[in-house]
């Protein structure tokens, strides 16, 4: 009786004990990959800054500055993008994480009496 007392805390427990841990290397990871994008980012709009200042001294004509310019912004977007679809994917997995806890939670026996008892 004791025996399945204890499996059944142990079983109600995990999800509360475990998924947190999880979650924050999850939430760590994503964390650093968002920081890299932003910082790839922000190098190349350091880029696009030194192509104008180089395009306005007259060290490239402007057919060069275009297509460099180009390459720049579509860089850039890129990065955002995947910056973006970091941040949903990790809102997805939240969602389902808490779908299935919340799943867990209704399917547990709260009010159950262990054999023997009478409520």
């Amino acid at each position: 009786m004791t025996l399945v007392l204890a499996v059944t805390l142990a079983v109600l427990a995990y999800p509360y004990l475990v998924a947190p841990k999880r979650s924050g290397t999850l939430d760590d990871a994503a964390e650093e990959l968002g920081q890299r994008l932003r910082r790839s980012r922000d190098r190349v709009y350091e880029e696009i800054r030194a192509l104008q200042q180089e395009y306005f001294l007259k060290n490239m004509t402007e057919d060069e500055y275009r297509a460099q310019l180009q390459a720049g912004r579509l860089e850039a977007a890129r990065l955002m993008q995947q910056q973006q679809q970091v941040q949903q994917t990790l809102a997805d997995i939240d969602a389902l994480v808490e779908e299935e806890m919340n799943a867990a939670v209704k399917q547990a026996p709260l009010d159950a009496a262990p054999e023997g008892e009478v409520k």
